[in-house]
């Protein structure tokens, strides 16, 4: 295996780096506080869902979403956070009461709401990841 080049980046390039990854958390941390382990579970219980989803939108309704989705599980959340079972548990009951997570024949899916929400994010991450390479293309011609 071949080693990576290390590219040292300027500090207004490390600054937009580091702006990228916390708006990562930030809107994590907006959207749910104190409730840490709420993100990571409904990321985990939606990257399971969207394995085989084969419609155009994903903000569909929640009946095409379930209709087309892979359901995930307790089990697949507490493998994924490395907690106990029971407190997974307790953490998906809490958000299949704030209607972030709709649980059908035991298989556990994300929202039409989260899912909206969830694109206006990424939407957000999309610009600021296209701002950054506009950067880093500007230091890599810099640097050549």
């Amino acid at each position: 295996m071949g080693t990576s080049k290390i590219i040292m980046i300027n500090t207004e390039n490390y600054k937009a780096i580091e702006n990228f990854v916390a708006t990562i958390y930030s809107e994590d941390i907006y959207k749910f506080g104190g409730k840490s382990y709420y993100p990571q579970i409904l990321k985990i219980i939606s990257s399971v869902n969207l394995r085989s989803f084969k419609e155009e939108n994903v903000i569909c309704d929640n009946h095409t979403f379930i209709s087309t989705a892979i359901g995930s599980n307790i089990n697949a959340v507490a493998r994924g956070l490395k907690l106990p079972r029971e407190t997974s548990r307790r953490k998906i009951e809490e958000l299949i009461n704030l209607n972030w997570i709709i649980k059908k024949n035991s298989k556990l899916y994300v929202s039409q709401k989260w899912r909206t929400i969830n694109q206006a994010h990424i939407n957000l991450l999309i610009e600021k990841i296209k701002k950054l390479s506009k950067l880093i293309d500007k230091q890599l011609i810099l640097a050549a």
